[in-house]
């Protein structure tokens, strides 16, 4: 069987069509959105949502038409981040992005919006989750007129795919939006409502594999949130698997069976049937090293100079050069846009001594702090301990095209990193995703 499958990421669209007998990717394509809003709030993040969707629906097009033997479409994309929809499940505000930090200002008596939802709802509500979001944009009279419903992305698109009138929304999108009991795998309708919210905002709930319906007679499959595809596609449904996967932001995760209790900075997501995904997420993945890039790139410009090659290109050589003479190299520290593990706010640098003043030295500490970050966070979930994961997949576009931050990890691991072998895992996820919805 072949299943097309589409991620609506961060900054790309990519869809690949998966041949599941040859257990290969034998079509893909990705391309930048370019999406991304300009605002004058520092705090928001907003992205062009209609854009991103008819530049999907081109993607599917034409995957089909290059294999119009493909027999099932999957979705995936980035979580957290809603959009608002019409009566037509059209798009009638800005995809507001996991990255908007708005639902962290004090909604009141102390609290901001995100710790307010949690406690009403008592579940974890992060900033930058989409109820969170709501919360805040509904406190300030911002949503907009003509909105029927609220939903990821994702799930905005497989409804559009297989021609529903109200969005449909597996456990793995319906949690990552926040106020969502993993126990009785609904939303927390009393705490929501106690917030103020309106529950028929809310998407219908398909907890585990579920066709939508169909496209061109092509059967869609509810979509799948980016973090479950990607483990779908670079590790698989295997229990005890654990994958670090670094794009934008970053999380290391173990999939285990069940729902174990787990300390704070750790949570648990819905995944397959028993099994969840055991998480920690950080904010400081390939975005942390984007701000280093971007600064030493204003640096030449401030000099009325026009860069020849990628800062990219010329900081790895860099790099290299500075790690074979054995450095000194700073800790640093690469919270540029806090943490979900603690209250840090802004980044540390320690250990910054004068024989390390230069941009490479700088640049290695921020991609080993990337990846000591992540570590930290793996030794909250379960399986843990001295000795390690006893496998280490890999994936997201960071980590495959930066050499660095591969050996950061394989370093503070301890662990041989395999990366997924194709570099769009969560589109190869959704197509399988699609495949076993199809033969269930």
């Amino acid at each position: 069987m072949k299943a097309l499958g589409v991620d609506l990421g961060t900054t790309s669209i990519a869809a690949v069509v998966y041949d599941t007998a040859a257990s290969r990717v034998v079509w893909c394509e990705s391309h930048p959105h370019g999406a991304q809003l300009p605002t004058d709030d520092p705090l928001a993040s907003m992205q062009d949502a209609e854009r991103m969707l008819a530049l999907a629906e081109r993607m599917v097009e034409k995957g089909l038409s290059e294999h119009p033997d493909v027999a099932a479409i999957g979705v995936t994309g980035q979580m957290h981040g809603v959009v608002y929809l019409d009566a037509h499940v059209a798009p009638v505000s800005p995809l507001f992005t996991w990255q908007d930090r708005r639902a962290g200002q004090e909604a009141s008596r102390g609290e901001t919006f995100a710790e307010w939802l949690s406690r009403l709802t008592r579940c974890q509500v992060h900033t930058g989750y989409g109820l969170a979001t709501h919360a805040y944009l509904a406190h300030h009279g911002l949503v907009p007129q003509g909105a029927l419903w609220i939903a990821t992305l994702p799930d905005a698109f497989a409804a559009r795919l297989a021609g529903l009138s109200r969005p449909r929304a597996h456990a793995s999108l319906a949690h990552s939006m926040g106020g969502f009991d993993l126990e009785q795998e609904t939303f927390a309708a009393e705490g929501l409502q106690a917030a103020g919210m309106d529950l028929s905002f809310l998407p219908e709930l398909a907890l585990d594999l579920h066709i939508l319906g169909e496209h061109r007679g092509i059967p869609v499959a509810v979509a799948l949130g980016d973090h479950q595809a990607s483990f779908l596609g670079a590790v698989g449904v295997e229990e005890g698997g654990v994958l670090v996967n670094i794009g934008t932001g970053a999380q290391v995760s173990v999939c285990v069976r069940g729902r174990p209790e787990l300390p704070p900075g750790a949570e648990l997501r819905p995944f397959l049937g028993e099994l969840c995904l055991a998480v920690a997420a950080t904010l400081a993945g390939g975005a942390a090293y984007a701000l280093v890039a971007a600064f030493f790139d204003r640096v030449v410009r401030l000099h009325g100079l026009v860069p020849t090659r990628s800062t990219y290109d010329v900081l790895d050589e860099a790099i290299a050069a500075w790690r074979q003479s054995g450095g000194p190299f700073p800790r640093v520290r690469p919270t540029f846009f806090g943490s979900r593990l603690s209250d840090e706010d802004g980044a540390r640098v320690e250990r910054w001594t004068a024989a390390a003043m230069v941009p490479e030295a700088f640049a290695w500490g921020v991609i080993s702090g990337v990846a000591e970050e992540l570590y930290e966070g793996f030794c909250r979930l379960p399986p843990s301990g001295p000795d390690g994961p006893r496998a280490l997949a890999g994936a997201g576009n960071a980590l495959r095209v930066n050499r660095h931050l591969r050996d950061a990890v394989e370093a503070v691991f301890g662990s041989p990193l395999r990366l997924a072998p194709h570099p769009e895992e969560a589109a190869q996820g959704a197509a399988r995703w699609a495949a076993m919805a199809v033969t269930a």
